[in-house]
């Protein structure tokens, strides 16, 4: 505002008391008509002499009247000047008090921060305009205080709620007013502070409310009264908290989090399920960087969190909210988006109840910018025929003998939603247009039919941008325990007649850690950046915590990247970023040569890539070259081996396995599980099967009696004549560079996904040339081979020779004894 920092003072003692001045009272900080060092002696009277701010600043709003009272109002009794102001701060609340005389009598006056003159004004009331109130305010705390004011009104907690709904459409349709007219007068004021009768200012609020509700009303899942059910004193009470904010340019977090607390009171609505993270929406609108007039569209909206996020960038061009558009099957989820637009500063909310699959031929190359996280999982599917017929993924298709797919006429008894969804979304983009889209993993690896046609028509409809993996547990808030991906894509002129006739390009492949929030806790809460070297939370210029993700960077790197040089509008109208590493970037030609068509990042992304690299520079080995996968319920020579019921056995499941150790429960062949189907021999190898596994491995030894082993892993044999590398072997498989590629190679969206044998065999492992080191591990390879991997394992091998009890086993883990 034009204070100079030089004439502040924090801590300043402006008062002494009792003998020889040992108590003291304090501002908080003080601003000096003069700078601090042209001040002779810093005594309490010279600083009071010159002080024209005294401030007291608290860190809730808790103790708000008692502060006011004691320690304010005495700032401004001890002031010799008449010009003289006092602000108390808090984290709701931050008035101005100065006062004024009248025919020789001094009254206190107090306003909003607003009423704050700059240097060298006198104190006085102004009215609010769209310019002059805050967005910086925690709105779920400015609610909370007016539920308080209400509830010392002696209204009920459900009446209060439908009153603060009221408040709040009043307050939405006020500021929509004065956006157009942003240095007038609003009409909700602080109307104490500028005098206005209770009754007065009851008639204004209630005549603004009709208005809003008139607006508002057939957007909204239940009817709200016209009229505020309160009187007069509440009314100014209540403004007096509310009537400084401005709620449509608050951060969208905090957007959110008011209106999940508010719609569970109001509505009876738990809104946790329904919720995208504002980091991640923000991300994903931010690199499809929608511009002015472009229409932009979520076909399966839920809350609409993209549609927000999407309408809050673009909010300052002219009549953007018509160009927002959002469609969902759910009733709940459109009232629930509605309100979440509404409250986002969307006067439009072009947000439909809608089946956006079956109306897919109505709406097509409508859109400019579709984006969309759809509902997916092998149980959600359509079976209508109608509908399943206007989708390409709709229908069969087969394969030639040179590996060309070809949709048929015949069409499918049901799909996937999720799967029809991507189509939807390219249908909905004109040529040219662009998508973003959340996809499972396993849409983009799976080896299934389904999920390689669903890529080959997306390579054939689209040219791949950039591919984004997000950390497993993401949508855990949501209920999805998948992990997935975000496709950033560009619609074709005209679709190729199959994947393999692309033109050549380049698109982006970024791996996500940190995404903002806890991905394992279904409660999705933030995490924040710390420090280092102390810990310390990193804070904003304005002071507030700094969400820890990766996506700033990634932006950042996708826009430098080489793919940028074939996508223009990923930095159209964007500052390049100066001295960013250029992100990491993938030849199309990829995944086209793979029969399956992979999308899956993590195999494309820069670790797996760099960290196979490395091993293929130095003297390595293919497991292809040096193992064969062994069939299940077989014997190393190929014959059928079987369970005989009465037999004892001892069964290797995969949570009794570690690296390179295992023990067994002993069972007879009756009790075995179904998964325990590998017949192990001496010398076999075993390695985790699936992406939570990939730790997990043992060497069977001499003494393996009847072992058998869960089909949760694969059972390998070195090959004749390469025992040799059995040490490069076991030493590789210790290593984190085995579990990069083992996790990179694993097909699927959750914590099973399976590493499958061709892709198990692709693995490379370096040479172990050094003779010391050779030396050093050769006693612990030894010792797999003759089965004594633990002490247990060692001690179990001579039982028969040890002075030990033969007890009963454990019937089983519940069991006492």
């Amino acid at each position: 505002m034009g204070y100079r920092k030089d004439r502040f003072i924090v801590e300043a003692v402006i008062k002494r008391f009792g003998t020889s001045g040992r108590n003291s009272f304090r501002a908080d900080f003080v601003v000096l008509d003069c700078s601090v060092h042209e001040l002779s002696a810093k005594s309490s009277d010279e600083i009071l002499r010159h002080a024209v701010i005294l401030a007291e600043v608290k860190r809730d709003n808790a103790d708000a009247s008692k502060a006011r009272a004691y320690q304010v109002a005495p700032m401004l009794d001890f002031s010799g000047r008449d010009d003289a102001v006092a602000v108390y701060w808090d984290d709701v609340e931050q008035r101005v008090f100065w006062q004024s005389r009248k025919s020789g009598v001094k009254t206190l006056r107090d306003g909003p921060l607003a009423d704050l003159p700059t240097p060298g004004q006198k104190p006085g009331v102004r009215p609010l305009t769209y310019n002059t109130i805050d967005a910086n305010k925690p709105l779920l705390d400015v609610f909370r205080r007016v539920e308080d004011i209400l509830h010392s009104a002696s209204i009920g907690p459900q009446r209060r709620f439908t009153i603060m709904l009221q408040l709040l459409l009043a307050k939405l349709y006020d500021e929509h007013q004065g956006q157009g007219r942003p240095n007038s007068p609003l009409a909700l004021q602080d109307f104490r502070a500028l005098s206005v009768d209770a009754l007065e200012a009851s008639e204004i609020v209630n005549e603004l409310l009709r208005q809003a509700v008139r607006y508002y009303q057939t957007f909204l899942p239940a009817p709200v009264p016209a009229r505020l059910d309160i009187d007069g004193g509440a009314t100014t009470e209540v403004m007096r908290v509310l009537a400084p904010v401005k709620i449509t340019a608050m951060q969208r977090s905090v957007i959110q989090d008011f209106y999940m607390y508010f719609a569970r009171h109001i509505y009876k609505w738990d809104l946790a399920q329904y919720f995208t993270p504002t980091s991640l929406t923000e991300f994903i609108i931010e690199l499809l960087n929608p511009r002015f007039s472009e229409h932009v569209k979520d076909p399966a909206c839920g809350s609409a969190d993209f549609l927000t996020a999407a309408f809050r960038r673009g909010q300052h061009w002219p009549d953007y909210s018509s160009s927002v558009w959002g469609s969902d099957v759910s009733s709940e989820a459109v009232q629930v988006a509605v309100l979440n637009m509404i409250l986002n500063g969307d006067g439009k909310t072009n947000i439909r109840e809608e089946d956006s699959l079956a109306k897919i031929s109505a709406n097509r190359e409508s859109c400019d910018v579709v984006v969309c996280n759809p509902p997916f999982g092998a149980k959600i599917v359509e079976r209508s025929k109608v509908t399943l017929s206007n989708f390409d993924l709709g229908h069969h298709w087969v394969r030639d003998q040179s590996g060309r797919w070809t949709p048929s006429k015949t069409v499918l008894n049901q799909q996937e939603s999720g799967i029809l969804f991507a189509e939807a979304c390219v249908k909905l983009l004109r040529p040219g247009g662009r998508l973003a889209i959340i996809l499972p993993n396993g849409y983009l690896g799976n080896r299934s039919d389904k999920y390689v046609v669903l890529r080959e028509w997306l390579l054939r409809n689209t040219r791949l941008c950039a591919i984004v993996a997000l950390p497993r547990f993401t949508f855990k808030s949501s209920g999805a325990d998948v992990s997935a991906s975000v496709v950033f894509c560009e619609k074709r002129d005209e679709p190729l007649g199959d994947a393999n006739d692309s033109d050549w390009y380049e698109y982006a492949v970024e791996v996500v850690d940190r995404v903002g929030w806890m991905t394992g806790d279904k409660k999705g809460a933030p995490i924040y950046k710390r420090d280092t070297e102390d810990g310390t939370y990193l804070v904003d210029e304005l002071g507030g915590l700094v969400i820890d993700s990766d996506f700033p960077e990634v932006i950042s790197r996708i826009r430098a990247s080489d793919a940028a040089q074939y996508f223009d509008w990923i930095t159209a109208g964007q500052q390049a970023p100066l001295g960013m590493e250029p992100g990491w970037t993938v030849d199309i030609a990829g995944p086209i040569a793979d029969p399956l068509r992979t999308l899956d990042p993590k195999r494309y992304c820069r670790k797996f890539v760099e960290v196979r690299q490395k091993i293929q520079d130095v003297p390595h080995f293919v497991l292809a070259d040096v193992v064969d996968v062994l069939a299940e319920r077989t014997t190393s020579n190929g014959r059928s081996a079987c369970i005989e019921p009465a037999k004892m056995y001892r069964y290797v499941e995969i949570q009794d396995v570690d690296s390179g150790t295992f023990r067994w429960q002993e069972r007879r062949g009756w009790e075995l599980p179904q998964r325990a189907r590998h017949h192990a021999e001496p010398a076999d190898l075993y390695v985790g099967g699936i992406r939570n596994s990939v730790r997990k491995w043992f060497l069977v030894g001499q003494d393996c009696g009847d072992l058998l082993v869960t089909n949760g892993m694969h059972r390998l044999r070195v090959k004749p004549g390469e025992a040799h590398l059995l040490l490069d072997l076991v030493v590789g498989l210790c290593s984190e560079a085995y579990r990069v590629q083992m996790r990179g190679f694993a097909r699927g969206a959750d914590g099973l996904a399976e590493i499958w044998q061709d892709d198990l065999l692709a693995v490379v492992l370096p040479r172990i040339l050094d003779k010391a080191t050779r030396a050093e591990v050769e006693p612990f390879v030894r010792q797999l081979l003759i089965g004594a991997t633990t002490i247990e394992a060692k001690v179990a091998s001579i039982a028969d020779r040890l002075p030990l009890s033969d007890a009963p086993r454990q019937p089983d883990h519940t069991a006492l004894l």
